[in-house]
């Protein structure tokens, strides 16, 4: 499963586990694109990176604006002469503690929607032209176990995640680029922590529902990522794998 000579773009890689993605597939021999509204984070990123002896370069992206998601598909291919890979990671998730839907701003709902579901579709439009040129391309969309949760406009966005990556599969699938979802489940990392400064309780919560009973970290991603990013994966599109300790065998 070697990535050497692969170029993959990751969404929201500034911080976080999509800066750990980002990471990953540089030490797996990918150039790495930083893809980030956080422009000077970012930028940082890619630094540290080609610091290491590795690939990579920032661009900014605001996953819901098609122009700067095009932009960043022609900076990738400018600098590197192709893309192979897509992550989505890009979102926001600041409801998840069961906020009622009944309740949601309607302005917030269309926020959420526009980052979590329409972000990575624009994104996927962006690279898809040379993907399907290239006859090859890997799509990773991230989206959660809160897909099949209660928990607002967040878990409700995940669900519609999962069906754009199986509408994207079908488009894409007969040009060999294969689209795929993963679903990660509890993770304790700098964004949880943000998310959940005064509800450590509810996360631990969660924890205790899981069949292994520990939070996940980001190591528990790279496995399920590394095997739907390479060649080995060639049939398998269309799916969402969740990655989540078992979270939903006990639910």
């Amino acid at each position: 499963m070697s990535f050497d000579g692969k170029v993959v773009i990751v969404t929201g890689s500034a911080r976080g586990l999509g800066r750990d993605y980002a990471e990953f597939f540089a030490r797996e021999g990918a150039a790495v694109v930083v893809a980030d509204k956080l422009t000077e984070q970012a930028a940082e990123v890619a630094d540290q990176i080609n610091a290491s002896g590795r690939k990579a370069m920032s661009v900014p992206l605001d996953v819901t604006n098609l122009a700067q998601a095009r932009e960043m598909a022609r900076r990738t291919v400018e600098k590197f002469g192709r893309i192979d890979g897509l992550i989505n990671n890009a979102g926001i998730w600041g409801d998840l503690n069961m906020s009622p839907v009944l309740e949601t701003d309607p302005a917030y709902w269309d926020l959420v929607m526009a980052v979590n579901v329409k972000g990575p579709l624009l994104c996927a439009q962006a690279v898809a032209p040379l993907m399907k040129q290239q006859k090859s391309g890997r799509i990773v969309n991230i989206s959660s176990m809160g897909a099949y949760m209660r928990g607002g406009a967040y878990c409700v966005s995940k669900l519609a995640l999962n069906s754009v990556t199986w509408q994207l599969a079908g488009e894409l699938g007969p040009y060999n680029v294969t689209v795929n979802g993963i679903g990660p489940g509890a993770i304790w990392n700098d964004a949880t922590q943000r998310q959940m400064q005064q509800s450590r309780e509810t996360f631990d919560q969660l924890i205790a529902m899981n069949c292994i009973k520990r939070p996940g970290t980001s190591s528990d991603i790279y496995a399920a990522m590394r095997f739907l990013m390479s060649d080995e994966a060639q049939w398998v599109t269309g799916q969402t794998i969740l990655v989540n300790g078992g979270f939903n065998v006990v639910l």
